[in-house]
């Protein structure tokens, strides 16, 4: 489960019981309205905070989609995008809000992914620009450190109309 506690009060408000597995990280959004957690239970969720309303599945539903465990997630520091890693070592980057509904096997809120690292991914950090961001993992005893670099916006809108057109 996921629980928020007030610091200053030190009262829980917030409880959110829809992962189906151990909760390995949190994030909140730009404007912290909402909660994004991930888990071992392979999926990425999104909360109300004001109401503790569990909204979506921001990932993919379809088994096997998603290879083992979540265990770190981030927000960009200027926008409700997320990267993630977890047991598969490759990093992802998602739209937090859906804007197209969903339909069974898609991964619709996917925005951009990385060649994988060895090991597994148990921290992400964007730099406060946001256009880079940090991935660290670990397997067998030893790590390693990836910085990354964001498409832009603009990259990423000009990637997706030349799919759209490799389609029709």
């Amino acid at each position: 489960s996921v629980r928020a506690i007030d610091t200053k009060s030190g009262e829980q408000v917030l409880f959110q019981g829809a992962h189906g597995d151990w909760v390995l990280g949190t994030t909140f959004s730009v404007d912290s309205s909402h909660l994004v957690s991930v888990g071992r239970d392979r999926s990425m969720k999104l909360i109300k905070v004001d109401t503790e309303q569990f909204i979506d599945n921001i990932t993919s539903i379809t088994p096997g989609q998603l290879k083992g465990g979540l265990m770190a997630v981030e927000c960009h520091p200027k926008r409700d995008e997320l990267v993630i890693g977890g047991a598969d070592g490759v990093a992802k980057l998602y739209r937090m809000h859906r804007i197209k509904a969903r339909k069974i096997g898609d991964d619709y809120n996917l925005l951009q992914q990385w060649e994988s690292i060895p090991g597994r991914i148990f921290a992400t950090r964007f730099n406060p620009a946001g256009d880079h961001f940090v991935m660290v993992s670990s397997y067998n005893g030893r790590g390693e450190v990836r910085v990354c670099r964001l498409d832009t916006v603009e990259e990423r809108e000009a990637k997706e109309k030349k799919d759209r057109k490799s389609v029709v």
